[in-house]
């Protein structure tokens, strides 16, 4: 599959190098480049083919978070990857519950910047291990995951804690289908439960609300 990208950043040597890993995502991959909001919304309205956005924070025209809300909502079905120089936990989970699909700091390499991308286009949500795991980036320690009957408060089996600890560390079905022994259907199915559990709709909103519980990513 040809990959059509979009990047959003006002540095034009930032822009360059993206566009250079970018193209070899996929054979043929067509990489669209926008220094400004203004000038990426005007390429999105020109009906450009994109199938992902990348977008910088600092914007000379638009908020970082107020550019990431806005083209979420417009645009639902291209999931945009937020880069950014700056590793914070914090200011990665405003990210993700704003809707972003994943987050890439300006400090990876471009092998990790292609497979954080490449795990997108695939339908899976990239975070940096900082935005779940307390030994990044976290002033305060945070609680570990509830055991023995507390886990049960959850409404969670010890097969479906497993899944859930799997999927904090980002893994998608097939791997944890691998990980645990199960097959496809049944690990879908304790996907949907941990779900319910935590009241939200996606895995990146699964990050977001164990993060809010306390939970953190396991070894």
């Amino acid at each position: 599959m040809t990959a059509h990208l979009l990047v959003i950043d006002d540095h034009p040597l930032i822009r360059n190098a993206l566009r250079t890993t970018l193209e070899s995502i996929s054979p043929n991959a067509q990489v669209h480049l926008a220094a400004s909001y203004g000038e990426a919304s005007r390429l999105l309205a020109g009906g450009i083919s994109c199938d992902a956005i990348l977008l910088d924070l600092n914007l000379p025209d638009r908020s970082g978070f107020d550019a990431l809300a806005t083209l979420c909502d417009k645009y639902p079905d291209k999931p945009i990857v937020v880069l950014s120089a700056e590793n914070d936990r914090a200011k990665i989970l405003r990210c993700l519950a704003l809707g972003a699909r994943g987050y890439i700091p300006k400090t990876y390499h471009a092998d990790a910047i292609r497979h954080a991308m490449q795990l997108v286009l695939s339908g899976e949500t990239h975070i940096p291990r900082g935005a779940v795991d307390p030994r990044h980036d976290v002033k305060e320690p945070m609680r570990p995951f509830p055991a023995g009957g507390k886990l049960h408060q959850l409404g969670l089996t010890e097969r479906q804690y497993d899944v859930f600890r799997l999927m904090l560390l980002g893994l998608p079905n097939k791997l944890i289908c691998r990980q645990l022994n199960l097959a496809e259907g049944t690990v879908k199915v304790h996907v949907s439960a941990v779900l319910r559990a935590l009241g939200v709709r996606n895995r990146t909103q699964v990050v977001v609300a164990a993060s809010q519980l306390g939970i953190r990513t396991p070894d």
